[in-house]
């Protein structure tokens, strides 16, 4: 990758090959124009399909103006790619099922035009329906696409009603129709696992390769002209996420200064689809076509992205991501049903999951808990038992307090609220005091929302004076972190210079 032209080609290990998560090649019809779409309806056709019995069914009364959602995944199959391709090389042939890196969800509504997009970092911890909880990047590899859309739904209550799947061949060929996609770097960036080396700045064009390992990276380093030295962005996958948003942007921009609302070339960017891409057996030619049709005016700048609340936390010794789920509500709410946020702070008892243990040693406590809580609309697992207790104790996960408040105030007891990083969802030790649990909160006064403090990946870092560090060692800074948009981004050209 060099400045204004194509580089030399990315070398890449197996860990260092990440893949950017969002169907471009497919929805990208839909998101720039319609046209005379019978040659586009006739090769979308063709891509090949999964068969999934998990995904949510449209309801036939106005079909076409209904809100849906496409669950987009990236995956790390090198199908259609050359045979001496760098993305081959030291490919682990023994680790089975398909592997996903990044995952999203893309919500379309006709009606409104509206277009938005969840990212889910792959760390993040869920429940695994039928097994035990892990990271969401998981269930595709042993459960395939109807595993992962059953945990989306259990974990978040989102429903998915088309399913895409893109390998890295897709990518690189649609960035190739492109020329390209420019991007103004004001300072050198690089990433050596992934193999992102800007080593100037200015206008550059990224090439397939370079394109690649930009939204590849987790390891970005950015050079701080007035430290004069190389600075670490800590925010791995989350500003992975956000540059990975960022450039979906780019490359709407992209195709439609190139003439994407033109049907000649619209049928180009599909041709890019039709080996690369996997979607349901469900999503037709026609769907495509009809969202192509409403969103034939669509502005990228009116693409809205989201990114999860999360929060530190450890697994079995491993790290990973919390979510903080009375923050995301309001997000998640937007992409449930008709897509109305709810209000900051205000709980969905079916978003919270819950178990209960029995740590009084009274028959069936945990059983007959369990059974009203889930009478009460929270998502219950599998109740259990529990060494004896004398005080009954909800435990939650950094970041959960409110939820473990809510769940309190259903309790018969005067609880016990304890900060826990090991539990996997706000966990009931019922103790020798625990009367039952009750279908009616009791009031908020009773059961005050813990202050617990938790610390949110950081967005950004700034080395402290007297900090030391050298250039290329991996060694950086202790730095003060801010929380607001995760990793480094680059910003839009400076005014009269063009880049794109």
């Amino acid at each position: 990758m060099s400045k204004r032209s194509e580089g030399p080609r990315l070398r890449r290990t197996w860990p260092q090959r990440l893949l950017i998560s969002f169907n471009v090649c497919c929805i990208l019809a839909a998101l720039v124009g319609a046209g005379t779409l019978a040659y586009a309806k006739r090769k979308v056709g063709d891509i090949g399909r999964y068969e999934i019995s998990s995904l949510a069914t449209l309801d036939d009364t106005e079909l076409g103006d209904q809100p849906r959602n496409f669950l987009i995944v990236g995956t790390d199959s090198d199908d259609g790619l050359a045979l001496d391709d760098p993305a081959r090389s030291g490919r682990d042939r023994e680790v089975g099922g398909i592997r996903s890196d990044s995952i999203m969800v893309v919500r379309l509504d006709p009606k409104t035009t509206e277009a938005k997009i969840l990212s889910f970092p792959r760390d993040l911890w869920v429940d695994i329906p039928g097994s035990s909880p892990n990271r969401i990047n998981s269930p595709l590899q042993f459960g395939g696409p109807d595993l992962l859309i059953q945990t989306i739904k259990t974990n978040f209550d989102i429903d998915i009603n088309h399913y895409v799947e893109v390998n890295w061949a897709g990518f690189q060929e649609l960035v190739r129709i492109l020329g390209g996609v420019p991007i103004y770097f004001d300072r050198p960036v690089r990433d050596t696992n992934s193999g992102l080396n800007v080593d100037g700045t200015g206008c550059y064009n990224l090439d397939a390769n370079g394109a690649l390992a930009y939204v590849r990276a987790r390891h970005l380093r950015y050079y701080d002209e007035e430290l004069g030295r190389w600075v670490a962005d800590p925010t791995s996958d989350l500003g992975r996420i956000s540059r990975q948003q960022d450039f979906i942007k780019r490359v709407l921009r992209r195709a439609i200064n190139q003439g994407a609302r033109n049907p000649a070339k619209l049928a180009r960017f599909v041709d890019v689809g039709i080996d690369n891409v996997t979607l349901d057996q469900n999503t037709t030619p026609g769907d495509l076509v009809a969202l192509g049709q409403a969103f034939r005016n669509f502005d990228p700048e009116a693409l809205q992205t989201f990114s999860l609340p999360v929060a530190d936390a450890t697994r079995g010794g491993a790290a990973v991501l919390d979510l903080i789920v009375s923050d995301a509500e309001p997000i998640l709410q937007m992409f449930r049903g008709t897509g109305q946020p709810v209000e900051p702070g205000e709980l969905d008892p079916g978003s919270i999951p819950v178990k209960v243990l029995n740590g009084s040693g009274k028959q069936d406590q945990a059983g007959d808990a369990s059974e009203i809580l889930s009478a009460a609309g929270f998502k219950m697992q599998q109740p259990s038992s529990a060494p004896a207790t004398e005080v009954t104790e909800v435990r939650y996960a950094p970041g959960q307090e409110a939820e473990a408040a809510l769940v309190a105030r259903h309790l018969f007891a005067q609880p016990v609220l304890i900060a826990d990083p090991e539990v996997a969802q706000i966990t009931v030790i019922t103790g020798a005091d625990f009367g039952a649990a009750v279908l009616e909160a009791r009031p908020a006064s009773d059961i005050p929302v813990p202050t617990t403090t938790t610390t949110a990946p950081p967005s950004t870092t700034t080395t402290e004076p007297g900090a030391t560090t050298e250039p290329g060692t991996g060694t950086e800074p202790v730095g003060v972190t801010t929380t607001t948009t995760p990793g480094f981004v680059p910003d839009a050209a400076p005014q009269g210079e063009a880049c794109g």
